[in-house]
């Protein structure tokens, strides 16, 4: 279990009501917008996608990757790119993206690393661009870390809910202390302690306990629920050998020779 000191939350007494009771609006700050906003995007870039069978998901095997205006050489500077086509494990081209790619460059004699960048074109194909930093052979990798499917299941799965971690607090009273449920979100029809963050106007919750106020609580302990939001069908999709090779196209990228420009 994980325990946390309480130290610098607003807090204040909230009775909660009957879900017919009417619930007053309140308009959104400047921060909550700016959330809203950006979880919005990330909805957009991970779309809810269809998951029937292990066979039409994205395999690393079958994709192609291809490098575009090939040279024998190229200058320290220059940037490379790759055109890949990610197909599923039948060689059908996927007709759309969102899959979790890694792209790598490193040189072996540097012992250095960096990252590329990779821009998907929500069709099925992926830029991948490399900025060629050193001399000497360069060599590049194409990592699927995720299928689209996958990637999509765990973005459902991390919305879903707040049921994953149990949160008690320990409130203190001199002698006496006694250990309440809290949490983001609770559904009880006790009387709740609100703690308010000023700076992201979040707010977390602890059942107020008998005869303690709300500013009593000094510690919160967490573990684990097991409870999980994938179906079997889906955690299929994060088992290794069920997935095959996660290295894409390892024979069609060669290593890059890189001089120094004049």
């Amino acid at each position: 279990n994980l325990s946390i000191s309480i130290h610098y939350w607003n807090n204040s007494t909230k009775s909660v009501f009957p879900k017919t009771s009417p619930i007053p609006l309140k308009s959104l700050t400047e921060t909550e917008l700016r959330i809203k906003e950006i979880i919005e995007k990330l909805d957009q870039q991970i779309p809810p996608r269809p998951f029937t069978h292990m066979n039409t998901t994205t395999s690393a095997t079958h994709s192609i990757a291809t490098i575009l205006n090939p040279q024998d050489t190229y200058c320290r500077g220059d940037q490379l790119d790759i055109l890949l086509e990610v197909r599923d494990h039948l060689g059908h081209r996927k007709q759309y993206g969102g899959d979790f790619l890694r792209a790598r460059m490193s040189s072996p004699a540097l012992m250095a690393g960096a990252s590329g960048k990779v821009t998907d074109f929500n069709n099925g194909t992926y830029l991948v661009s490399f900025t060629l930093f050193w001399e000497g052979q360069v060599s590049l990798s194409l990592l699927l870390i995720h299928p689209s499917e996958g990637a999509s299941a765990l973005w459902r799965a991390r919305n879903q809910g707040y049921n994953k971690i149990i949160f008690k607090g320990k409130f203190v009273n001199g002698t006496s202390h006694v250990f309440t449920e809290c949490g983001l979100t609770l559904n009880s029809s006790a009387e709740l302690c609100e703690y308010l963050d000023n700076r992201d106007q979040e707010a977390f919750y602890c059942v107020k306990p008998q005869h303690m106020p709300c500013e009593a609580l000094t510690h919160m302990t967490t573990q684990n629920r097991e409870i999980s939001y994938l179906t079997d069908k889906e955690k299929s999709l994060f088992h290794r050998m069920a997935c095959g090779e996660t290295s894409i196209a390892g024979n069609q990228v060669p290593l890059i020779s890189v001089i120094l420009g004049t």
